[in-house]
């Protein structure tokens, strides 16, 4: 804006007439703290060292990127009929959070964070406190995530188990823009007056800062297929009439297992890259140029047990067209003489080696006997004569052996695709193998419950709002509770009379489905923070308000500044009203905000460069309990 005005001329000025506005952040962005098969982020293994980052996603599929796929079940039990058909079946797995990210994504979930705190774990004893802690402790450096989700916290012990459910709620109360969903030890079984996994759970949670966590009981059974493939089930156990069966694949069909033991042999006789060391010196690059041309002889001479000539897919077929006259292993090769030599055809009078199929087919000693790496007559040819040449072509050979390893590696990959294929043909003709295979997917994995609830907290603020209650939803991709709560036993989940420790429950009901059945927090006694929209509901509004505002730090604290404040909030909860989230006939009925000299604040709080900014806000709570009254009316007439 022109503050003089000294030419003679038309002068014009802009004059800013609307408030800033407040933008509603994302209310249900989850963050998963558990396991996975690997984590490899933007090339950087975080399963080395001590690297523990929280990694957003979008999808499924970008889950499976960074950090893999399903895991293994840990537990394969079958027994078998005397006709070899599935009598019964216990699988069960330790690895919880893959799954717990599908229930998310198939109940209307949408971004969430992954924090990756190891690899899968054989057992359940492989699950560490201290590990979930510290994947914990690296979210309080990250904004978005508004809810908080460890599932495999249900392998520790209570007291354990309790002491990281206390943290989640410590860390809530800390940032105050996040909630904690969490699972029960043992939330699959039954309550007993010797073992009550509600009871346990509320005896080592704690009492702090209960209004900003829910918890939901019990586990799901899901329709989520275990991931079963040959080399779990012949790993499992089998019995047969009470007695062990020694080896299953006995029962296969053996010209199939045959097949797979042998290219298995195959596979297993991989061939190690060699390491590149460091180059300073001519001999360093000696040294690595023999042990690549090592590599390259090694893999042209493997030799195999799945041999078959006839067959386009054996391993021996398969190596056969890698090796080939025309093949990239062929260009390589001539490239690693090439480097050796460095044109040593083109540019001297010796001759080159005969480039044909000659070179991979007779023995490498014969065809390489000039790699001796000794200087030729001509030194404007040898790329050895001197330390400071050696290390400017170094890298040249780094790269070589890089391809070198992408070919090997591929070609590996190949013949682990031939050895699927083999076991889905073997799950076509083989009754046996067959059963058990659909027997195993027919179980489905039973999960604690609150990956499937972070999700119908996504779906339900997406089409309702963070107000309206996450409940009387139904949950998809499950066959049902793990156990069913009736009525009447709701009464002690619901209120808890001795400490308040709400749990919300998990129901069937016939013709609806699986219903997450409560919208209560842990301080279910609590007449402001009872219910978890609420909660949320105050969340959402604090976060916004306080990013809107931060554009008013270091200016004037004045009626100016007030009034821009007080109509920026003001605005932002008329929205809110009018979407019905908070209750009242008037916006006045409903919220008021307040700031200013003599309402919220003394000279002192000027003086002191404070701006108290006082908000209130009805926010509208659920009908939990819906009480019809009937009475008989006399006639009249």
């Amino acid at each position: 804006m022109v503050t003089s005005y000294k030419t003679p001329g038309v002068y014009i000025e802009e004059i800013s007439k609307f408030p800033p506005s407040v933008a509603q952040v994302e209310t249900a962005i989850p963050a998963f703290i558990g396991y996975t098969e690997s984590a490899v982020v933007d090339g950087t293994d975080y399963h080395s060292g001590s690297i523990v980052n929280p990694v957003k996603i979008g999808s499924l599929p970008e889950y499976e990127y960074y950090f893999g796929g399903a895991p293994d079940p840990t537990t394969i039990e079958i027994e078998l009929n005397t006709d070899n058909t599935v009598k019964s079946t216990n699988v069960n797995g330790i690895n919880l959070l893959y799954d717990s990210v599908r229930m998310f994504y198939s109940n209307g979930g949408g971004d969430c964070y992954i924090v990756s705190v190891g690899n899968y774990n054989a057992a359940a004893s492989g699950v560490d406190k201290q590990e979930l802690l510290d994947g914990l402790a690296t979210l309080e450096k990250v904004d978005l995530p508004t809810l908080l989700v460890i599932p495999e916290t249900v392998h520790l012990t209570e007291a354990e188990s309790g002491e990281v459910h206390a943290a989640m709620l410590g860390q809530a109360n800390k940032l105050q823009d996040r909630f904690a969903v969490m699972d029960i030890v043992n939330g699959d079984k039954e309550a007993t007056p010797s073992a009550d996994p509600v009871a346990k759970f509320r005896n080592n949670v704690g009492m702090n800062y209960l209004k900003y966590g829910a918890v939901y009981y019990p586990w799901l059974k899901t329709t989520l297929p275990f991931k079963i493939d040959y080399d779990a089930i012949v790993g499992g156990t089998f019995t047969q009439d009470g007695s062990p069966v020694a080896d299953v694949t006995a029962l296969f069909n053996s010209d199939l297992v045959s097949a797979l033991g042998t290219l298995d042999a195959d596979i297993a006789a991989k061939p190690a890259s060699p390491t590149v060391g460091t180059v300073t010196t001519r001999a360093n690059l000696v040294t690595e140029a023999v042990n690549l041309y090592g590599y390259f002889k090694t893999f042209n001479n493997l030799t195999f047990t799945d041999n078959n000539a006839s067959d386009d897919n054996s391993a021996i077929n398969i190596h056969g067209k890698y090796i080939a006259a025309a093949s990239n292993f062929y260009g390589l090769l001539t490239k690693l003489f090439d480097y050796n030599h460095f044109s040593l055809a083109a540019n001297s009078a010796a001759p080159s080696p005969a480039w044909d199929a000659a070179l991979i087919a007779d023995d490498f000693n014969a065809d390489f006997t000039p790699l001796t790496f000794a200087a030729p007559a001509s030194t404007k040819n040898d790329i050895y004569t001197a330390t400071s040449t050696a290390v400017n072509a170094a890298p040249y050979f780094a790269a070589l052996l890089g391809k070198l390893d992408a070919l090997v590696n591929q070609f590996y990959t190949e013949l682990k695709s031939v050895r699927t294929n083999r076991t889905d043909t073997l799950q076509e003709v083989d009754a046996v193998y067959k059963g058990i295979v659909n027997a195993i997917g027919n179980q489905g994995v039973v999960l604690p419950p609150s990956g499937a609830v972070v999700g119908v907290y996504a779906a339900v603020d997406n089409e309702r709002g963070v107000w309206k209650a996450p409940a009387n939803v139904s949950i998809t991709a499950v066959k049902g509770p793990s156990v069913n709560i009736t009525h009447e036993g709701q009464e002690s989940l619901n209120v808890d009379t001795e400490a308040g420790k709400s749990v919300n429950a998990i129901r069937a009901f016939t013709g609806k489905g699986t219903l997450i059945w409560g919208a209560r927090t842990l301080a279910g006694n609590d007449n402001e923070w009872r219910y978890v929209p609420v909660r949320r509901f105050f969340n959402m509004v604090e976060e916004s308000v306080k990013k809107a505002t931060s554009q008013f730090v270091f200016e004037p604290n004045d009626a100016n500044t007030w009034v821009k404040v007080r109509a920026m909030i003001e605005n932002f909860l008329s929205l809110q009203w009018r979407a019905g989230a908070l209750a009242g006939a008037k916006p006045e009925q409903a919220y008021y905000v307040r700031v200013g000299l003599g309402q919220t604040m003394t000279a002192q709080d000027i003086l002191n460069g404070y701006m108290h900014v006082e908000i209130g806000m009805a926010v509208v709570r659920p009908a939990e309990f819906i009480i019809l009254k009937f009475s008989h009316k006399l006639q009249e007439a």
